[in-house]
């Protein structure tokens, strides 16, 4: 390495003063190119890697907030699953009670149970058919089916009106009332916290 340096400094020793000028310029500037490109190397690199930490954060803070909604779902499930427990809704009371505080009387209802295997349910359903009802009258037994107590555990999921034939004030109305019960046997779906 010595060799080199005494060759490299006969050499500039060598060189006209104009000549040595412009070597140490050149190498002033190769100096300062180097050091120019690598702080754009590193400095490119730690504004990528902020970006990266900034996108992480905020996938950070989507996960927070998902997990917030989810751990609030998971105990509206579990509200939810309690309320089907507690089922004791009988569709044919129900609808016989009703139709006798509105005033209407009932023929023909036939039970179907219909499981939902995937959310381990049991949908009862009732298909009804009444004729000659006022619009006031579908109001009030809508009211009576759906409304406290049996507030989301009874549903009316199919409703078709039209005017009747007899009178033009009248509707002739078919409807499917449905309640939703645990199925036997099965606890239904996982509820045990792990997402």
């Amino acid at each position: 390495m010595s060799d080199a340096m005494q060759n490299a400094s006969s050499a500039f020793s060598r060189l006209t003063s104009r000549e040595q000028v412009l070597v140490v310029v050149l190498a002033v500037a190769l100096v300062l190119a180097t050091v120019g490109g690598i702080s754009l190397l590193v400095g490119n690199r730690l504004k990528k890697a902020d970006q990266r930490l900034a996108e992480r954060r905020e996938q950070l803070q989507v996960i927070e907030a998902l997990e917030g909604r989810y751990r609030q779902a998971e105990q509206e499930q579990v509200a939810q699953r309690q309320r089907l427990q507690r089922n004791t809704v009988s569709l044919f009371s129900l609808l016989n009670k009703t139709a006798r505080d509105l005033g209407m009387e009932l023929d023909n209802l036939n039970e179907r149970n219909t499981p939902i295997k995937e959310a381990g349910i049991t949908e009862v359903s009732v298909d009804l058919s009444l004729k000659g009802l006022s619009i006031t009258k579908l109001n009030k037994l809508l009211e009576k089916l759906e409304g406290p107590p049996n507030t989301g555990l009874v549903k009316v999921t199919k409703l078709k009106a039209k005017t009747s034939f007899a009178d033009p004030e009248l509707l002739d109305v078919s409807l499917t009332v449905c309640t939703y019960k645990l199925a036997p046997g099965s606890e239904g779906p996982d509820t045990g916290g792990t997402p």
